[in-house]
């Protein structure tokens, strides 16, 4: 008998399941069957069941395609069907029989045939084969949805009736089709002869199964509908079907086709009747169910299992008696189809003023989605006890374009118990990836970034025996070697057409290997090569190690290079994964999906009777698809908060339900379906279309939230903050809920969130409902950009800032009252390179990376930067007859050709005159290094001072002397002093920093007291200090620059001295001709906003910037001698 059962909340469908399985059959140790649609529903339903009874066991959950394919394995005679086990005509199989018949249709000797014209024209030039590799799979999807959507048509393609169609592509899928029939049994031929076998009686009835259960489907192919109601001939089926209405809909229009019957001037008796909105504009998939279910002829058993929300007891108030709120007003308007707005029967309701049950956020990107959506879990969390961790199920559309954020966000303090469900595989498989990553380097240039991010793979780099910890000495040695990319002069001629060796993994292994066979470093060339420098302890071990991986590699490189067929590319593959990747007890699972998907390949291209040889390229797209088709569900409903996608039948009710992504652009699908599918342009009943799919899921789970519903998508550009569209079903909802509802003044659920988490909406006393943060990194941030806005002592109601000049000595007092700060001379010349970014950095936690963190993995055509800096340091030093030319160049640091030539050249034009001017003003002698360790009662300052001669100290560098290198030196100058019984000067030479002339010598006169010395280095520790808990305006550059031009003044801080000195700094602030100056520094960014301290000199004298130039450079322009 088929057997309906049906409701609008999953928990009633599951416990009517616990009472029909608990009617113990004939066989009381016959297995149970439950056909399920996604893997999260059998976990669900798992532990439903196992609440029930105790326990669950003895069930087996299958897809309702797998349930039919085993009823006909078991009970219907091979023979009887036609079918053998090799003959079965699933997706898989049929990818590689397509791809043998377009291959043989693309033969010279077929050129002609007209039926294959439109596949011929489109694998013209596939000299790789990935075209034919990725069309068969499309056109294998397509065929396998005819075997379920449209049995009919491929039965008359069977019976050669294909002149009747008109599209040209139904004619080319006919002629395909009928060769693939020709190596196995399709689907509904399949189920068409267990049908009849089952009609004439011709089957084994014991191995039926007693019962089947269908749970919470809303949605299924007509073609399995019609099986099951047949089989309910013979066995009990129950569909649990889940649905929104317990009235019947299948009618029920859509606002818009409503909207067009309108237009169309018909009588009001000719439109259709009216319903709810919601469920006419989202729920055409259950319509069109609930439809098709009316053909049969089914019993209800269980009665009415329906239930209205709003009259349901709530549970969040003590006397269990509350006023329904805005969602289950909605669930419940859909129960009744019900339309509420201006004008009809049913008025809108006025909605309490803390009803937050739903709510809409937009942001600027994932991940502010994230970061909201942390927040308002918090605060769920925080105001209802009872709501747990696992009572939360976030869902998107997308999750492995969410899944990084999600995981940056969630990780973090307060941290939140979590899980990600639904990835790929090899999205979470470090064996995976590795895998795939090797396959890539084929067609890649083998950057040695690349490189190392295979070594770095825990899978590989155990396999070799090297730990996470021999990684940076690995990265020094091939920096070292000079390699860049490239596996030597052959592979870069196919690439550039030039076989350049420099700076290839050869040129670098050579020089390494080179190296460690002479015990010092070397300057005399062994074949060519010049050593590395010479190894340490175990270096020379580690560096085995990683040559052992680079070559093993390259052999598997190697093995990809010539065609082969399918058994002949996995045994490759499998020495490859033998070879490189280490198997363990931790990636045992990874690896068998691997090997598995290895052998499924296989076997599934011998049953097609695929034996043709095929390229690498085309090989590992197959794979890579075999490979995207494992998701990862070992972590649904396993605790926490429960992150997956959006798909269907993921129906299982939650408390707080929170969807994100729900942008136009991501949700719903406009569908992806090939041109040459025959279903789209065709449409019929019960048919899959992506859009309705969609837009059923978003009814679905507007149904399943129990207590709250919250949505987030990126709703304005991060760019311009220009608004962008919602997705269509939140926009209905949006609708819905404005015409069905009286809200009181001042309430809120759609809110416009901030660009930044840091921003003063969310901190400030002022700040509006559902605007709030737990982080305390952000609020710290905030604070520290909101204290500019507030005026302090006399500053009270300046413009723009209220830093004010620090008090170096109470800074250190007020630190040494809690512990002894201990102050490294290293970390004291970090601070006064750039202060501002020392306190974002150090004391908010906040790092940009760097524009030239990135290495450079090309060859290189012009110096500048610090390469330019390194050589010509090397210039300045070398005071032997040696020639460096030939030594850089076969370090592979100069560009190749003549061009290194020039680049040396210009170098040396450069380096000459300050090593010339260095050889007359530095002794002769080897410098000293001194120790420092200056403690006082207030703090210790500790560090080396490098440097130093008889005389006192002198430097020589290629760079320019610029006010950053010229603090630096002060600061040395300064610990030399106290340091030293009898210090001298301090003498520097380099480049000009005005570039008027070839190499300056700049002087810091010998500081008279040593007490004076210690005094001013103890303000700069204070200053350090102090810059450690606010931030300290102080800009080395622009700061130098202020003071130098107020120094030729005599230090007069009068008005107009003011505006002379800002009018010439103005500049240095921001340039916005050219973009450039320290208004354009991330961290000065984030820190001053669009506020100018150079604005006036009113500003300027209030900002702290004056001051705390004043404070550092005064003392040192004191005493430097030009």
């Amino acid at each position: 008998m088929f057997n309906l059962i049906k409701s609008n909340r999953m928990e009633n469908l599951a416990q009517a399941l616990c009472t029909v399985i608990g009617k113990v059959p004939d066989n009381p140790i016959s297995s149970e069957f439950i056909g399920i649609q996604s893997r999260g529903m059998k976990q669900w339903l798992s532990q439903v069941i196992a609440r029930h009874f105790g326990v669950c066991a003895n069930v087996r959950f299958m897809f309702p395609r797998q349930m039919l394919e085993y009823i006909r394995e078991q009970s219907c005679d091979n023979q009887e069907t036609g079918v053998s086990e090799s003959g079965l005509l699933n997706r898989d199989m049929m990818a590689w029989a397509v791809l043998d018949i377009l291959m043989a249709k693309g033969s010279e000797s077929a050129r002609a045939d007209i039926d294959f014209i439109g596949p011929g024209t489109y694998l013209k030039h596939d000299d790789t084969g990935t075209k034919a590799m990725a069309l068969s799979h499309r056109i294998a999807n397509v065929l396998d949805d005819y075997q379920v959507y449209r049995p009919d048509m491929l039965a008359a393609w069977g019976r050669g009736e294909n002149q009747a169609f008109a599209d040209p592509h139904a004619l080319w899928q006919a002629v395909l089709w009928q060769e693939l029939i020709k190596k196995g049994v399709s689907l509904p031929d399949q189920m068409q002869a267990c049908v009849a076998a089952l009609e004439t009686g011709a089957v084994n009835t014991t191995a039926l199964p007693r019962r089947i259960s269908l749970f919470g489907i809303s949605a299924m192919p007509p073609f399995f509908l019609n099986l099951f109601n047949l089989l309910g001939g013979k066995i009990d089926v129950f569909l649990f079907l889940l649905t929104p209405t317990h009235q019947f809909f299948f009618d029920l229009p859509s606002p818009r086709q409503q909207e067009k019957a309108a237009l169309k001037n018909k009588a009001v008796s000719e439109l259709p009747e009216e319903g709810n909105p919601l469920l006419g504009a989202l729920g055409q998939s259950s319509r069109e169910t609930q439809g098709l279910l009316e053909n049969f002829d089914y019993d209800e058993p269980m009665g009415d299992l329906f239930e209205d929300p709003a009259a349901m007891p709530d549970d969040t108030t003590p006397d269990g008696q509350g006023v329904a709120d805005m969602l289950r007003v909605i669930q419940s308007d859909i129960l009744n189809l019900v339309w509420r707005g201006k004008g009809r029967a049913d008025a809108a309701i006025a909605v309490l003023t803390g009803d937050d049950s739903l709510a809409v956020h937009a942001c600027h990107s994932p991940m502010r989605e994230a970061q909201v959506l942390k927040d308002l879990i918090l605060d769920a969390l925080d105001r209802d006890p009872g709501l747990c961790p696992h009572d939360v199920v976030v869902m998107m559309p997308d999750i492995e374009a969410y899944a990084p954020f999600l995981e940056a966000v969630f990780s973090q303090s307060p941290g939140l118990p979590f899980t990600v469900s639904d990835r790929r595989r090899r999205s979470e498989s470090l064996t995976l990836s590795a895998f795939l990553n090797i396959l890539d380097m084929k067609e890649a240039r083998l950057e040695k970034s690349k490189i190392m991010g295979l070594l770095s793979c825990p899978v590989i780099a155990d396999k070799f025996g090297l730990t996470m910890g021999d990684q940076d000495l690995v990265s020094s040695l091939f920096d070292a070697a000079g390699i860049l990319w490239g596996r030597d002069g052959a592979h870069r001629e196919k690439i550039l057409g030039r076989p350049y060796e420099q700076n290839t993994w050869t040129f670098g292994l050579n020089r390494l290997m080179a190296g460690f066979a002479l015990p010092e470093a070397s300057t005399v060339f062994v074949n060519d090569v010049l050593p590395c420098d010479g190894f340490k302890g175990l270096e020379g071990e580690i560096l085995g190690k990683a040559a052992h991986f680079i070559y093993s590699l390259f052999k598997a490189l190697d093995l990809m290079d010539s065609p082969g067929t399918i058994r002949e590319w996995t045994t490759r593959f499998r020495t490859i994964i033998s070879d490189i990747l280490a198997k363990d007890l931790g990636n045992d699972g990874d690896m068998a999906v691997l090997l598995n998907a290895l052998d499924d390949m296989e076997k599934q291209a011998g049953q097609a009777g695929f034996e043709r040889p095929i390229s690498f390229c085309a090989v590992r797209l197959a794979l890579t698809a075999k490979l995207d088709v494992h998701i990862s569900q070992g972590s649904f409903l396993s605790g926490g908060i429960t992150f997956c996608n959006l798909m269907p039948m993921r129906s299982i009710p939650f408390k707080l339900v929170c969807l994100m992504g729900m942008d136009a652009q991501s949700f719903p699908r406009t569908g992806t379906s090939p041109g040459f599918d025959l279903i789209r342009p065709n449409p019929r009943l019960g048919d899959k279309q992506d859009r309705q799919e969609d837009c059923e899921l978003f009814l679905e789970a507007l149904l399943c939230a129990r207590l709250r519903l919250i949505i987030t998508y990126t709703g304005m550009r991060i760019s311009d903050n220009a608004p962008v569209p919602v997705a269509s079903p939140v926009a209905e909802l949006v609708d819905t809920v404005k015409n069905s509802f009286v809200f009181p003044q001042g309430f809120q659920w759609q809110f416009a969130h901030p660009l930044h988490p840091f921003s003063p909406d969310y901190f400030s006393d002022t700040r509006g409902p559902g605007y709030f943060s737990y982080s305390k990194a952000q609020c710290r941030i905030s604070r520290s950009q909101s204290t500019r806005n507030k005026g302090q002592g006399e500053n009270a109601g300046a413009p723009g800032f209220c830093f004010r000049a620090p008090d170096g000595d109470n800074a250190v007092k007020q630190q040494a009252s809690e512990e002894m700060p201990m102050i490294a001379l290293s970390d004291l010349i970090a601070f006064f390179r750039h202060p501002v970014r020392y306190y974002v950095t150090d004391t908010l936690g906040v790092i940009y990376p760097e524009p030239g963190e990135e290495p450079d993995e090309r060859e290189p055509f012009r110096l500048s930067g610090l390469s330019l800096y390194d050589l010509g340091s090397l210039a300045v030093e070398n005071r032997e007859d040696i020639d460096l030319y030939s030594l850089v160049k076969a370090q592979g640091r100069l560009p190749f050709g003549n061009k290194g030539k020039q680049e040396w050249a210009r170098i040396n034009d450069l380096a000459e005159p300050v090593k010339y001017l260095a050889q007359n003003e530095l002794p002769d002698t080897n410098p000293q290094i001194l120790d420092l360790c200056f403690q006082t009662e207030t703090c210790c300052i500790t560090g080396r001072v490098t440097d130093v001669y008889d005389q006192g100290r002198a430097v020589a560098g290629f760079g320019r002397l610029n006010p950053s290198r010229l603090l630096t030196q002060w600061i040395m100058h300064l610990a030399y002093s106290c340091v030293e019984e009898h210090p001298g000067a301090t003498v520097m030479v380099g480049q000009d920093p005005k570039g008027k002339k070839l190499a300056v010598r700049f002087q810091f006169s010998a500081v008279k007291e040593k007490s004076q010395a210690r005094a001013l280095l103890l303000d700069l520790a204070g200053y350090f200090l102090d810059g450690k808990a606010r931030v300290f305006p102080f800009f080395a550059d622009l700061c130098f620059h202020l003071v130098w031009d107020l120094s030729s003044r005599n230090y007069d801080l009068s008005a107009s001295s003011l505006s002379t000195a800002t009018g010439k700094c103005a500049g240095l602030w921001r340039n916005t001709f050219n973009s450039t100056g320290e208004s354009f520094n991330r961290y000065t960014a984030l820190v001053f906003g669009q506020d100018n301290p150079f604005s006036d000199p009113l500003t300027l004298e209030h900002s702290g910037v004056l001051d705390a130039g004043l404070a550092v450079y005064r003392p040192m322009l004191a005493c430097l001698i030009l």
